[in-house]
């Protein structure tokens, strides 16, 4: 008697949907039952997000227009990484579009894993030089210096509300309280 497969059979992706941020791809797939059926995924390009601390070691968070929330929102510098460009480059550019500085100092500070449909990339950006690039299109972007105290309880409470921005600014606040302020600067 012949054995019956246990794995899933996938055949040719096939993109669905490419748009300036997010690609959508369609997987057939065989199922080990016999039946068919389709695996969606979701891609986003790489991005970068910046945790900039001034002089006075506060954290520059951003006040961002959102059309769909028809308000501003508690946000940080971020933005995706161009074709050709490093995230370490494209860090630099949004935090000068975004808040207004250049970085003297600008290490990575978190990566997602390899296998993540979203690469994301955070940054620890210190002593800061104003240093403005006009910012996209449409884009109505506030910069909010904010001690880090407070900009955690923003990210605790629900208010910053972006998952990932808030974990940053939950990791880089247990990192100051429990190894100092070297930990990050």
């Amino acid at each position: 008697m012949g054995m019956k497969r246990k794995h899933t059979i996938l055949g040719k992706p096939r993109i669905a949907y490419h748009g300036r941020i997010y690609t959508i791809t369609e997987v057939p797939a065989h199922l080990p039952d016999g039946r068919k059926m389709t695996f969606e995924y979701v891609h986003r390009v790489p991005t970068v997000v910046i945790l900039a601390f001034d002089a006075k070691r506060r954290l520059i968070l951003t006040r961002e227009y959102k059309e769909m929330r028809r308000g501003f929102v508690w946000h940080l510098p971020v933005g995706k990484i161009e074709k050709g460009h490093t995230a370490k480059a494209a860090a630099q550019k949004e935090l000068r579009e975004e808040a207004g500085f250049k970085a003297k100092k600008l290490w990575l500070f978190h990566q997602t894993p390899q296998h993540f449909a979203w690469p994301l990339f955070g940054f620890i950006a210190s002593g800061l030089i104003p240093s403005r690039l006009p910012g996209d299109p449409g884009e109505d972007i506030r910069p909010v210096p904010t001690s880090l105290k407070k900009a955690e309880q923003l990210a605790l409470t629900g208010k910053l509300d972006d998952p990932f921005l808030a974990y940053l600014v939950a990791k880089a606040a247990y990192l100051v309280r429990t190894k100092g302020w070297q930990a990050l600067l």
